[in-house]
């Protein structure tokens, strides 16, 4: 089951509701403290790793890396939730590098651990970290970067949660911003400054796409990977554009893309020929060429999760699939500094 749970601004309730529950349990003498551990050890759902049933049980944490502001932001939703819900967070990152994230995930199957929060560095890698963690019997939630379910389960493994933006949503969102700007029948020659081999970017360029399809004489005649990298971003636009003279929008699927396409449409003096959309990148101004964005709240995310493994491991449901409604930003609008592409 798919849910979409209203925006951003609902941690705000969330965290304090947190606090409320830790302000009350500072206050509980070593014997009640005693009787609440017996009690959760009791909530504890069948069949889960022993250290779920410790007072304090151990979520493994895999993040790609802490270059991007965007997994900084994700880390702190991360710290802040753990210690709001009684669990210790074993974070590893993996600068980028997949040898390093596998390593990380079989240090979590060693250690026992309760349950383990996934961000892989990329949807093929994380089927199979999935695989590895759900057959040693330690539940996974994937986040931000969606692990392909159906893959998995293929492969005799099994994936708690996907949960993150609603990546098609945003992508349509951006097809909508352009069509608005520059006319429903406008002529539009659109590129995509994506990463083909990320499920998740790839329903964001799907999605701008088919908004864009409503045009019949708009259509995206290029892809090219920038590997979530702000220099390689403005190299590959850069080729794009030179490649394609009448280009004349482009749509970057990740912060670090809008960062590298920004500069490369400057690079080549054509920010009065070429609008750019995507999702938003951090402390960079939406102004021409960079007409708008749609947003993605990182830290919430992580706090999010965090609340998803509470309620799982304590016997409660979850949706297979949580999606975040991506707002959106057009000129003149300030973002707010927790949103990041």
């Amino acid at each position: 089951m798919t849910k979409v749970i209203p925006g951003y601004k609902v941690m705000a309730l969330m965290i304090a509701s947190s606090a409320l529950v830790l302000g009350a349990c500072s206050s509980t003498t070593e014997t009640e403290a005693a009787a609440g551990d017996s009690a959760a050890t009791a909530s504890v759902r069948e069949g889960l790793p022993e250290n779920c049933s410790t007072a304090t049980p151990k979520i493994g944490v895999a993040l790609p890396n802490l270059s991007n502001p965007y997994y900084v932001e994700m880390k702190k939703g991360v710290e802040t939730a753990s210690a709001a819900n009684g669990f210790e967070a074993i974070i590893s990152i993996a600068d980028d590098d997949i040898a390093q994230q596998q390593s990380q995930i079989d240090s979590f199957i060693q250690a026992g651990v309760c349950a383990v929060y996934l961000n892989a560095i990329g949807s093929e890698p994380g089927t199979g970290f999935a695989v590895s963690l759900s057959k040693a019997g330690i539940p996974v939630f994937a986040v931000n970067v969606f692990v392909d379910m159906a893959a998995v389960e293929a492969a005799g493994g099994s994936v708690i949660q996907n949960l993150g933006a609603d990546q098609a949503g945003g992508g349509t969102l951006s097809g909508e911003q352009a069509l608005a700007n520059l006319g429903a029948d406008a002529k539009i020659i659109a590129g995509i400054v994506g990463v083909p081999s990320n499920v998740t970017t790839n329903l964001r360029d799907a999605a701008f796409t088919a908004a864009l399809e409503k045009n019949p004489n708009a259509k995206v005649v290029q892809t090219v990977d920038h590997e979530v990298k702000p220099d390689v971003a403005q190299k590959v636009t850069a080729e794009m554009l030179q490649g394609n003279p009448g280009m004349n929008v482009i749509f970057a699927d990740t912060g670090p893309g809008v960062v590298g396409a920004l500069l490369a449409i400057k690079q080549l003096k054509l920010e009065d020929t070429v609008q750019l959309y995507g999702f938003c990148a951090d402390k960079t101004k939406i102004e021409k060429p960079y007409m708008g964005c749609v947003g993605q709240a990182p830290n919430q995310y992580g706090q999010l999760t965090i609340e998803e493994i509470k309620k799982y491991i304590s016997g409660t449901d979850v949706d297979k699939e949580v999606l975040v409604p991506t707002p959106t930003f057009n000129i003149g609008d300030e973002v707010p500094s927790d949103i990041i592409g």
